[in-house]
C-alpha cells in the first residue's frame, strides 16, 4: 500500500470518527430534532472539521498535502 491510499483510509476514518462524535452528542442532546437533520447537521460539520487533501506540483513531482483545521502546520508527504 502507498502513502497515497494509507492518508486517504486515515482522512476517511478521521471524517467517519469526527461524523460520529457530533451525532451522538446532537442526538442526545437536542431530542426534538428527527434523525435525518441530525445526520445532515453533523455531516455539514464533518466536513467543515475533517482533514483535506490537496495535490500540488513540485520539482520533484506530484506531491499530497493534508490540512486540517486543527494543526496549524501542512502536513506534507
Amino acid at each position: 500500500m502507498n502513502k497515497k491510499t494509507k492518508i486517504r483510509i486515515i482522512v476517511a476514518l478521521t471524517f467517519l470518527m469526527i461524523y460520529s462524535a457530533i451525532w451522538v452528542i446532537l442526538h442526545f442532546t437536542i431530542k426534538d430534532l428527527s434523525n435525518v437533520y441530525v445526520g445532515m447537521i453533523a455531516a455539514g460539520l464533518a466536513v467543515i472539521l475533517s482533514p483535506r487533501i490537496t495535490n500540488y506540483e513540485s520539482q520533484s513531482g506530484n506531491q499530497i498535502q493534508v490540512k486540517w483545521f486543527f494543526i496549524k502546520k501542512i502536513l506534507n508527504n
